[in-house]
């Protein structure tokens, strides 16, 4: 899984300077340039999506391998200590990513100056080279602790101690606190990210005629909609 993660993060690094290459050296149109920059940036996004499901399924399966084998709880704690050091270097790579991608059609139509999108672009490249390798570091140490974890069980299991161990339950101080998921924060994700198809058509297409309103009705339907949650909450 790392060497997999590893060959596939070069060849997007090396992709996006390709695209670099070609921009400033002028071998394409600027149509096809953006088409082929907001390909690059969706790649490059789609990966960083998977770091994210990784570590979130990984997460899921070492948790249910502790509770089920009596392991020990700090097997837990490796997990969001992995969350917490690849998270925030990879939210910013994405958020980099995209406004790049948004500045490139704004600066198409001259709604952007082209320096402005030239420092999103390489301020990106430095960003999502940071959060690849942060995540592959993170990537081997999850893997390790995977493959610690299974030869643990198989010695439990070889040594038939393994229905002792499966019995014992775990102290309920001992487990990490469990935090509860926010219902509310669903709604106001989805008001937010209703905006990005607008801006996208609007600053990237140029379009003077899209509709406001649609998106408009959207976001304030979830704001609402996530306020009138979170009061219930509050009040229940």
């Amino acid at each position: 899984m790392p060497t997999v993660f590893a060959s596939v993060s070069v060849t997007l690094v090396l992709f996006y300077l390709v695209t670099l290459g070609l921009a400033y050296a002028h071998f394409i149109s600027t149509g096809f340039h953006m088409m082929w920059g907001l390909f690059t940036a969706t790649l490059i996004i789609l990966l960083q999506c998977l770091i994210f499901g990784f570590f979130i399924g990984s997460g899921k399966s070492i948790k249910q391998k502790v509770q089920e084998f009596g392991l020990n709880p700090d097997w837990i704690q490796k997990t969001k200590d992995y969350k917490n050091r690849s998270y925030p270097a990879l939210m910013l790579a994405i958020l980099f990513s995209v406004a790049a991608a948004v500045l490139g059609g704004g600066a198409s139509v001259g709604a952007v100056p082209i320096w402005v999108h030239q420092l999103f672009v390489w301020l990106a490249l430095v960003l999502n080279i940071r959060s690849l390798w942060i995540s592959y570091q993170t990537l081997v140490e999850n893997v390790d602790a995977i493959h610690r974890m299974n030869e643990e069980i198989r010695i439990l299991k070889k040594d038939e101690k393994f229905p002792a161990f499966r019995t014992l339950p775990l102290k309920e101080d001992t487990l990490p606190a469990k935090v509860k998921p926010n219902p509310t924060a669903n709604f106001y994700f989805v008001a937010m990210a209703a905006w990005v198809p607008y801006l996208y058509v609007k600053w990237s297409l140029g379009s003077r005629t899209f509709p406001l309103w649609p998106f408009l009705a959207i976001s304030g339907i979830c704001l609402l909609a996530g306020w009138f949650k979170s009061r219930k909450i509050s009040s229940g």
